[in-house]
């Protein structure tokens, strides 16, 4: 009440200097309630139904807009726009209409060269929507300077907004919301990264809608005293990732660029550090446009004369259901959510807790529902388990009511969906998986022969490359694990899985590689062992009690919390693994690997071998004679435009639907 109601009323009682001490007061005392929400909502990434994409096939959008709020700003958008012209951008200039002069010459000259002029309300210290007259009363002198300066877009004064009064102004967009900003006087979030059209009664008539994306650099820079941009990058890497809209606000007011800054200055070089960001790494991969042109793709492509497409968010297609059965299935997974909510379809996501599945599932903010756990590796209980999950998942599952069910080969899923009369897809990539129920459909790695597969399910489908194209393309290094971890870059590491002890396949043949390799590379001078266990208590217990003196001086290390797997690999010199996954995703980074699976080898695993990307480790004298121990060249950029596997692999979800 105090920020919304009170303050504004008295604050020009309140020197400026001191308005913004508290103001940087109460924006850190609540900062940590909203750490779930900001500046990333997670929930924000679905596009409505039908989205087809950018233009061009572009991987996302960029929108700059910068809001003059005082008269001191107008001499600092020269500056702005050269840095903007130098890097090979355009940006919209928002001008307070009745608060201080817009010289035409500016207007004019901006425009020329290729910025665009917009209306940031009639007077910035006050909200326009709290009593409706006088609301339609500046509307009237807002519609006369919209036209006199020729523009076509609006932004009400901090972010105040009401869609539906917002219909008086004669406008193509609006810009007053935000994806997530729990930090503004009116902070209810749209939840979307993405435009949406705002229907008027009138048929004929609507306006877009582009939510600001990126938190404003006021916030940033002068209350939260921010010293870098690293949220700015943070959140653009994973916009870009959903391919949504990039909408900054910035204010040329608060820029320094040729002095030290004061107390609500920051320096301008933070926001030419961000567009050398953004050509850095995405040149080619944005749709960069002024917010007018975006609005008009929009209103042309998915205008409603109905209701607010953001409404069609919420009538998706139909609902798949996700079951993550072990922590493979975690990242495999977050790739296929992203594509089907793209491609507007619902989402129910079930996780069992076991095996870090759910620890995983929390470290990349997916949402899910956890239901069961895991019953050892006695037979007898692994039966009782499946039942028991089994049945944990009916209430549920009758409730929701998913039209498909999907899996990378949780039995628990498949059994139940079969007893409910759910059409089932297993993605597999071991033809030697048991089965309880056959599912109805099969999806594998083209290189599974055929008569493997159908001893699995008759109706099955295949896709290009191996399980882990479909989420490496999405991995990002972050060199900071070497000091979460506490180990040195200069070190050899290596990076340990040791064998699934308690699966169906497990081979007792893996363990003897296990100790064999532990003794074998424990003797070796400057190499570090990061060990990351299955079952973290008993083999975390065993490994200390069988190697007490290298665990005790950190030859040996187990993270004290779950780490990004993909990041651990990456920063390792050789990974050697007693499973599947972890084989397959070294071998897609280009990290040497070497296999201590003892079980059947798998046709995926034949053909990294055979193609020299994996190493098999069959006996106690292999360890010694086939592991290299060099430290390996990692190359800054990877390849990140294969996105074939996951392509087709939804593609094949797509279909299946369409024949149920």
């Amino acid at each position: 009440m105090f920020r919304n109601k009170i303050y504004p009323k008295f604050r020009f009682l309140i020197p400026r200097q001191l308005q913004i001490q508290l103001r940087r007061h109460y924006v850190n005392s609540i900062r940590s309630k909203y750490e779930k929400d900001w500046p990333i909502d997670y929930n924000a990434s679905k596009p409505q139904a039908g989205w087809t994409g950018w233009p061009d096939g572009k991987k996302f959008a960029l929108v700059l807009t910068h809001d003059v709020e005082k008269a001191v700003g107008i001499s600092k958008c020269s500056s702005l726009a050269e840095i903007e012209e130098r890097l090979g951008f355009r940006s919209s200039f928002n001008f307070v209409a009745g608060d201080y002069p817009v010289p035409e010459a500016l207007r004019q000259d901006l425009m020329d060269r290729g910025f665009e002029i917009g209306v940031h309300g009639l007077h910035h210290d006050r909200n326009p929507f709290q009593d409706v007259s006088i609301f339609k009363k500046q509307a009237i002198e807002i519609n006369r300077t919209l036209k006199e300066w020729g523009a076509v877009g609006f932004r009400s004064p901090c972010m105040y907004h009401d869609l539906e009064l917002i219909h008086d102004l004669d406008i193509e967009y609006d810009s007053s919301t935000f994806d997530t900003d729990p930090f503004e006087p009116q902070p209810d979030g749209m939840g979307t990264i993405f435009p949406f059209w705002v229907a008027n009664e009138n048929p004929q008539k609507g306006y877009v809608e582009l939510p600001y994306t990126l938190p404003q650099d006021f916030l940033l820079f002068i209350l939260m005293q921010e010293e870098s941009i690293a949220i700015w990058k943070k959140k653009l890497d994973w916009i870009a990732d959903q391919g949504g809209m990039v909408l900054l606000d910035t204010h040329p007011d608060y820029m320094s660029f040729d002095k030290k800054p004061n107390h609500e200055e920051y320096p301008a070089k933070h926001y030419e550090a961000f567009l050398e960001y953004i050509k850095s790494n995405y040149e080619g991969q944005y749709w960069h446009v002024l917010p007018r042109d975006m609005a008009r793709f929009w209103a042309g492509h998915y205008g409603r004369t109905v209701e607010m497409v953001r409404d069609s968010l919420t009538k998706p297609k139909k609902k798949i259901w996700i079951d993550l059965d072990n922590s493979p299935h975690v990242p495999f997974f977050k790739p296929i959510l992203d594509d089907l909510h793209k491609r507007g379809y619902d989402t129910l996501v079930t996780a069992r807790d076991c095996f870090q599945v759910c620890g995983l599932a929390d470290l990349i903010h997916l949402k899910y529902q956890k239901i069961g756990h895991h019953y050892g590796k006695n037979v007898l209980m692994k039966v009782a388990g499946l039942l028991i999950r089994a049945l944990q998942l009916m209430p549920m599952i009758m409730k929701e009511k998913p039209d498909l069910a999907v899996s990378h080969g949780s039995r628990s899923q498949v059994l139940i969906a079969t007893l409910l009369n759910i059409p089932t897809v297993v993605i597999a990539d071991y033809e030697f998986t048991q089965t309880v129920t056959k599912p109805t459909y099969v999806i594998v790695p083209e290189m599974i022969p055929d008569n493997d597969v159908k001893g699995y399910s008759e109706s099955f489908f295949k896709y290009p490359g191996i399980k882990e194209d479909v989420y490496v393309p999405d991995f990002k290094p972050d060199p900071s694990i070497f000091e979460e971890l506490g180990i040195s870059e200069s070190e050899l590491i290596v990076t340990i899985r040791p064998p699934a002890t308690e699966a169906h396949y497990h081979n007792p043949e893996s363990e003897l590689l296990f100790e064999a390799t532990i003794n074998f590379l424990g003797k070796q001078d400057n190499t570090r062992l990061v060990i990351l266990p299955r079952n973290e208590k008993k083999q975390t217990a065993w490994v200390k009690n069988t190697w007490p003196e290298w665990c005790s001086s950190r030859k040996i290390i187990f993270p004290e919390h779950v780490v990004d797997g993909l990041n651990l690999i990456w920063h390792s010199d050789l990974v050697i693994s007693g499973g599947g996954t972890m084989n397959r995703e070294a071998a897609a980074l280009g990290v040497p690997v070497y296999s201590i699976f003892r079980g059947k080898i798998g046709a995926v695993d034949r053909y990294l071998s055979d193609n020299g990307r994996l190493t098999l480790l069959e006996t106690v004298e292999d360890v010694q004679s086939k592991i290299l121990l060099n430290k390996r060249h990692r190359s800054d950029q990877l390849d990140h435009s294969d996105r074939t596997a996951l392509g087709k692999i939804v593609d094949h979800i797509e279909k299946i639907n369409a024949v149920m």
